[in-house]
């Protein structure tokens, strides 16, 4: 029965250290089938973990000879998968120092034989003797100086050999001696050695070849000392060999021996052992199943030297591998079989799948040559799994399997078995839904290749999200607050400084109404607007001067009829004195009751913003409540704030404006006598009464004297006052003021620039936030470099500019003259500055907004000539040049967003193959999602040094935490990688059918595989071992 496993290497326990009762030395109660039996029945009660067991007697291999018959022939021990067979002997080197003591005797306690053990395949027990056990003759003499054969011993290791040496020597023995020796046998095992040249020369055997690995006992070894006469023979010892044998009392012993051997830079390959001398029911500490090594390996010798090869990753010395702990508390995250299958009823009369295959929890690798059905696999358990890349199949296409003319998709379903024993099963024609659960991640070539695009583009909202999703699962939970994703996190703790930038902003439109303001006034043409009016209202007080009205002579002659006229012109100057006083008491009336109106407005305006300011603060008190509540439940809103309002005064003089404007409406509209109406209706009827009396000459020198009145009265409009708009004085007063106008906006020019510079610091703390998150995951990368691998990646937090050529350029007319002049050339303009600005520093901010306001404001064409410009005459239609000073110094296209580096290079400015390596290494070591991960061809476009020193080492860390699916054109990845799991796809296109097999990489018929697909030969694979190290 063949011991390799279809789901490839996986975690069982090794013993390679159990002693039978053939052993010379045990405790098991001697050599008898009473002891036989209860040797067997232990092992079979061995927990199930233990799978591979290595029969050790020492030199004689009689135990593992039995244990194979009982195993293969008796049908015992079906618990276990391998028995190996063990052969111990002790060097005929020293370890540690030889002593005299006071009579000048050596004390043989010092002396300490090193062991070695040869760890065979599961070999037929008479080719062990025959080609190796029967080529060892150790040689001994006996009797000093002695020629004859008795004082001489050298014979093939038997157990009656073994006998005659122990004869000989307690022979040799003086006669007052003899007595503390035992018996023959137990001398002749006792001071047996072979000299470790004679055990090579012995394994140097074709029949042998590849069929043994040495372990050297780590205490005999550890007990040679390290001195100058030592040194070299101690290291040559322990490095010769595969292995070391150590029999713990516990795991922290192990770790702290397997130290000591890495301290001394010597070979510390150290498995754990139970060098069982007795039942598992013994309180020694060499019993059966007091064994800590689990090895990720078929139960196979191949699979012992595949883990040799890689003992880091294969050889775990403690309870439970971490990997196995893992699995079994993640068990709905572990896919632990894949079946393609027709549907029941399906008419179809091809195969093209019928898949059963288990699958392993480590690394998977798929391979086979073009056309083989790898990215079919990888497309369907995807799509079992809910990936939500399917858009990116590469098989599961229209143009392929899921043409919709031969409707083949529709015909098969895939499912995934999870190691919790459900299934997730779905048809080859239907996709996930939105709302379906993701429950592995698929890295399609296609996609990965997009991916690279946009990263090389304008950025990716995809790979942003993605980023953010791994930044978040490595802050520390006590960090999170709670909350589901970064993106909430991140709006938590920059909220109040958002809303500060808020505020700060609305500082600067103010600013940017005010600058334009004086802008339009400093425009030429708004200079030349008022000496062009200014210039029409001195023509027409010239006109004025020129139309005074002619001199009309007094008419009246008589004494009488100057008594008569002079009463009659008094009275009409005195009445019009009165209608002049009723004009100015109506103005005055109505100047109060605008004045009052106003006030009555802005008090009207406060009151309302106070009402809003009330509404805002109340919200304000309930989200403040809540976060109190979370920081201590005896906090409330009236410990740590209060508002207060007090309209009293506002309302009072509200009131007192009603009443004012209700004074002055009666003013103006009584209908009384002594009402301003009233009055002026009979000040008027009087003056026309009385000019009816009047003669001709007499009514045209009153007319006289009311045209000189308002000839004066149109004079003094004219002229005007500082305050009276459009008046002589008031153009005059505009003009002047221009000039003070240029020092005015660089004033507010120097404002608005300080308040860039706190909108660029609100933007700084929102960053610092940020990397106050992406610290943990920088850590991270960081301790990539214990595992020696170059990896420049780094974590940033910058502050991207977003839109703002979009956005700037739809404000201006393109098609002016103007700094922003062309299609083209503006496009090209404003992409050449955002690429040589670094907006993270606030000076190169400012620098950019003044630049592109100097070239709102100049022509800075080649031919343009440096002329100024009106920005105004550069916008489109319905833009308005404070819309583009809001945007400009505004700030709103810079946003804080994170950021990989590889090499101190944006990841947008790599080159293809630097991205997809970096996308690789993003998915393989820092995400720590857990679900698993399926990635197809993630060699291409990378050199092979880059694939050997840095993706080989990300896809052996990813395994360790989550089980990884990965297709391969290149079996050369999956060797180096040591796969747990191959699968070897094939396609026989002549019948439409899809095959795979799967195993271990130690599996013979796999290894055929990969050779078969490299198209190479048996030695080409074990130079690439070499090679590559494997």
């Amino acid at each position: 029965m063949s011991n390799n496993n279809p789901a490839g290497s996986t975690w069982k326990k090794w013993d390679l250290h159990v002693h039978s009762p053939s052993s010379i030395v045990q405790n098991y109660g001697g050599n008898t089938e009473v002891a036989w039996e209860a040797f067997l029945a232990d092992l079979e009660k061995l927990s199930p973990e233990f799978k591979v067991i290595g029969i050790n007697d020492y030199i004689f291999i009689e135990g593992y000879e039995r244990v194979l018959i009982e195993k293969r022939e008796r049908g015992r021990l079906t618990n276990i998968d391998l028995i190996l067979p063990v052969v111990e002997f002790r060097l005929d080197k020293f370890a540690g120092v030889v002593k005299k003591d006071e009579h000048g005797n050596y004390s043989q306690s010092d002396w300490n034989r090193i062991n070695l053990h040869v760890i065979f395949d599961e070999l037929d027990p008479e080719i062990i003797r025959q080609q190796f056990l029967n080529a060892l003759a150790p040689y001994y003499n006996l009797i000093p100086d002695s020629t004859h054969l008795k004082g001489k011993w050298q014979a093939v290791i038997t157990l009656a050999s073994l006998k005659d040496l122990g004869q000989r020597i307690i022979g040799a023995a003086p006669a007052d001696k003899k007595a503390a020796y035992g018996a023959p046998l137990q001398e002749g095992f006792n001071n047996l050695c072979v000299s470790l040249e004679s055990i090579v020369q012995a394994l140097d055997n074709h029949t042998l070849t590849n069929r043994y690995l040495l372990a050297v006992g780590k205490t005999e070894w550890e007990n040679m000392k390290w001195d100058d006469q030592s040194i070299a023979e101690k290291r040559n010892v322990i490095n010769g060999v595969q292995l070391v044998f150590t029999a713990a009392p516990n795991p922290e012993s192990y770790e702290t021996a397997r130290k000591r051997l890495a301290d001394s830079h010597v070979n510390s390959k150290l498995l754990d052992c139970s060098d069982a001398h007795a039942l598992s029911t013994s309180e020694s500490k060499d019993r059966i199943g007091h064994c800590f090594t689990w090895i990720k390996a078929d139960s196979t010798f191949e699979g012992l030297r595949q883990a040799v090869t890689e003992f880091d990753q294969r050889v775990f010395v403690g309870d439970v591998p971490p990997k196995y702990q893992l699995v079994a508390a993640n068990r709905t995250k572990y896919a632990s079989a894949i079946t393609i299958k027709k549907k029941a009823g399906s008419a179809l009369p091809d195969t093209w799948f019928d898949v059963n295959l288990p699958l392993n929890h480590d690394l998977v690798a798929i391979i086979g040559n073009k056309g083989s059905g790898k990215s079919a696999l990888a497309d369907i358990a995807a799509l079992a799994g809910n990936t939500k890349n399917y858009e990116k199949f590469s098989f599961l296409t229209e143009d392929r399997f899921r043409d919709p003319k031969s409707r083949l998709a529709a015909q098969f379903a895939g499912t995934l078995r999870w190691q919790d024993g459900t299934d997730s099963t779905r048809e080859l024609h239907q996709n996930p839904a939105p709302s379906d659960v993701e429950r592995v991640k698929y890295l399609p070539q296609s996609y990965l290749e997009a991916l690279c695009n946009e990263l090389g583009g304008v950025g990716s909202s995809t790979f942003d999200s993605e980023l953010r999703k791994i930044i978040y699962t490595h802050v520390p939970e006590e960090e999170k607050l709670d909350f589901i994703s970064l993106d909430d996190l991140l709006n938590f703790k920059v909220e109040e400084i958002e809303r500060e930038r808020e505020q700060v902003a609305q500082q600067l439109s103010k600013l940017n109404d005010e600058i334009n303001t004086i802008e339009r006034r400093l425009a030429p043409n708004f200079r030349l607007s008022l000496e062009t009016q200014l210039e029409g209202k001195r023509k027409e007080l010239q006109a004025l001067e020129s139309a005074r009205p002619a001199v009309v002579e007094d008419p009246t002659a008589s004494d009488a009829a100057k008594a008569e006229a002079a009463a009659a012109t008094a009275r009409l100057q005195e009445l019009g004195g009165q209608l002049a006083a009723i004009r100015d008491e109506e103005r005055v009336a109505r100047e109060k009751k605008a004045g009052a109106t106003k006030r009555a407005a802005l008090v009207n305006r406060v009151l309302q913003a106070l009402t809003n300011h009330e509404k805002a603060h109340e919200q304000f008190l309930a989200n403040l409540k809540m976060t109190l509540v979370e920081i201590d439940s005896s906090l409330s809103t009236d410990d740590v704030v209060s508002l207060k309002v007090d309209t009293s005064k506002l309302d009072s003089i509200g009131a007192a404006m009603k009443a004012e404007i209700v004074a002055q409406d009666k003013i103006l509209n009584s209908q009384e006598a002594t009402g301003i109406t009233k009055r002026r209706e009979t000040a008027e009827s009087e003056v026309k009464a009385i000019k009816s009396k009047l003669s001709e000459k007499q009514r045209l020198y009153v007319v006289y004297q009311e045209q000189v009145s308002q000839w004066k009265r149109a004079k003094a409009e004219l002229i005007g006052a500082r305050e009276k708009v459009h008046s002589i004085s008031w153009f005059e007063a505009e003009i002047q003021e221009l000039a003070q106008l240029p020092a005015k906006r660089n004033q507010l020019r120097e404002e608005r620039i300080a308040v860039v510079r706190r909108l660029h610091e609100q933007i700084e703390k929102t960053v610092a936030e940020y990397k106050r998150l992406y610290q943990p995951v920088q850590g991270f990368v960081q301790s990539a470099a214990n595992m020696e691998m170059p990896l420049p990646l780094a974590f940033n937090v910058r502050i991207a500019e977003e839109g703002f050529q979009q956005h700037f350029l739809a404000m201006i007319n393109r098609q002016t003259r103007g700094s922003f002049s062309g299609i083209e050339e503006s496009n090209q303009l404003i992409h050449g500055i955002l690429r040589e600005t670094d907006f993270g520093d606030s000076e190169e901010t400012v620098q950019f907004v003044s630049r592109i306001d100097d070239m709102l404001h100049v022509d800075r064409r080649e031919d343009g000539g440096g002329n100024e410009m009106q920005p105004s005459d550069q916008l489109r239609k319905h833009s308005e040049v404070k819309d583009v000073y809001d945007f400009l110094f505004g700030l709103s296209y810079l946003q804080p967003r994170y950021s990989l580096t590889y090499g101190g290079q944006e990841i947008g400015r790599l080159s293809p193959g630097e991205r997809g390596l970096l996308l690789l290494v993003f998915y393989l070591l820092v995400d720590k999602d857990d679900i698993p991960l399926i990635i197809d061809q993630p060699e291409e476009n990378l050199d092979n040094q880059t694939i050997y020193k840095i993706l080989v080492t990300c896809i052996k860390a990813a395994k360790q935490r989550r089980q990884v699916i990965m297709v391969t054109h290149n079996p050369n990845l999956a060797v180096v990688c040591d796969a747990e799991q191959i699968i070897c796809a094939s396609c026989d296109k002549a019948n439409n059918l899809f095959g795979y097999i799967s195993g271990a990489i130690e599996s013979s018929e796999i290894k055929a595989r990969v050779v078969e697909i490299l198209e190479g030969t048996e030695p080409a694979f074990v130079n690439r071992k070499r090679k590559y190290g494997l």
